[in-house]
Formats: structure tokens, sequence, C-alpha cells
């Protein structure tokens, strides 16, 4: 899908390299390269990456399991933020989870991310519950939000 100067496209194997060091930018328990690896054979999981002039600048995934889709991380690299990048994966993501019939989407969310939330709330997400303790590097609480996809 054309963005203004991105492109939403398919993750592959030869984009990990970029997505692991925009993941230890963003995130202080970032995924390992095994792990995207992982996610590219897993049936349930759907990766795209934000390609700027041939530049990895961003990507996601959404799981689907039956009529329930989860973000499961969004990131775009420090350089490239607040272009609408985060929003036009969030859409194509969200396009995904529609097409294999999900009738809602959810993700957790540090109360400490200011900028994620809002983008979240714009979109449509409805905090919807608390996961206590969820993140194991300072166990900082995760903010449930939830979308219905209908």
């Amino acid at each position: 899908m054309l963005n203004r100067d991105f492109i939403i496209r398919k993750m592959t194997e030869q984009d990990i390299d970029e997505v692991t060091r925009i993941e230890r930018e963003s995130f202080t328990l970032p995924w390992s390269r095994d792990s995207y690896i992982g996610e590219l054979k897993n049936s349930f999981a759907s990766y795209l990456i934000c390609d700027y002039e041939g530049d990895v600048a961003g990507y996601g995934g959404v799981w689907v399991v039956f009529e329930e889709a989860h973000i499961t991380n969004v990131a775009v690299a420090p350089i490239y933020r607040k272009r609408g990048m985060g929003r036009a994966l969030m859409e194509e993501l969200e396009k995904i989870a529609k097409d294999k019939k999900a009738v809602r989407i959810l993700l957790e969310v540090r109360p400490s991310n200011t900028p994620a939330l809002n983008m979240y709330r714009s979109r449509g997400y409805l905090p919807t519950g608390i996961r206590t303790a969820y993140y194991s590097d300072n166990g900082e609480d995760a903010i449930l939000m939830t979308k219905l996809l209908f």
C-alpha cells in the first residue's frame, strides 16, 4: 500500500536485522532476531514493514486466532517518527485482522508511553483492563486496550 512517501509491505527474513535494530532503539525488553524468525513461520502471525526509500523505517505485527486479534508490536525508528508511519501500520494490521474475520483487536501499552496511548485512542482503542506488573524490566503495569472491528 502506498502512503505518502513510504510503502507498507510484508516483512521478510531480509528485514530482520533492521527490525531488531529498531526494536532495541524502541523498547527496554526487545525481541531477539530468533523471535522474529519464528514469527515469520507462525501461521497465526502477520508482520509488516514500513519501507521508506528502501530503508526499514518501522514494523508491526498481529496475531489472529479465531475471532480475536492481538497486536504484538509496533515501532518506528526514532528518525522517522511523527510522519504517520505508526498509524499506517496500525491501519494495515487492522485490515489483516478484519480479513481474517476477527471481531476485536487488542494490545498492551505502558501507561508511561503517552505517544502510543494517544495514537491508539485516536484509532478507536479503549482501555479495557490492566495487566498488573506486566513489564518485567521495571514492574510497570500494562493498559489493555481493545477495539471492535465490525
